[in-house]
């Protein structure tokens, strides 16, 4: 695992869920398996995972994750009485192809959003960002220029 591919996924997410007080713990799940799921497709490396809902009056939520064996951290809360949020979503994992990385994210979001009766809608992504190699070096100063 000397040269692991690294292609970022990045989206954003409107979730609609019929839920009070219980965003923070299904965010934190939904990254937990996130990573899980990850690591399950293949030979990978969990950089971060990460998500961010900026909310109204100033308020905010985010949720990271960097092990699939380790529990998400919360930093933030949303406030009682929201049932809709749009989530920015950050996926750093070395080892899968972004668009493994894309499916899973896709699928783990619906079937929780299912579990909970209701909806995520993935808004459009941007393509994928240009990359010379889709190889990122670990730690190997050997290389030619």
């Amino acid at each position: 695992m000397a040269d692991l591919i690294l292609e970022p996924y990045t989206v954003s997410q409107h979730w609609n869920l019929r839920v009070d007080g219980q965003w923070e713990t299904i965010l934190g799940e939904y990254l937990e398996t996130l990573a899980r799921h990850c690591h399950e497709a293949g030979p990978c490396v969990v950089g971060h995972i990460k998500a961010l809902a900026l909310l109204p009056a100033g308020g905010y939520v985010q949720v990271s994750v960097v092990s699939p064996t380790a529990p998400a951290s919360v930093k933030g809360s949303v406030p009682a009485g929201v049932t809709e949020l749009d989530l920015a979503l950050n996926v750093v994992v070395y080892g899968l192809e972004r668009d493994l990385v894309e499916h899973i994210t896709r699928e783990t979001a619906a079937h929780l959003s299912a579990r909970w009766q209701g909806e995520v809608i993935i808004k459009a992504t941007e393509a994928r960002p240009p990359s010379p190699t889709g190889l990122h070096a670990a730690h190997n100063h050997d290389e030619k220029e």
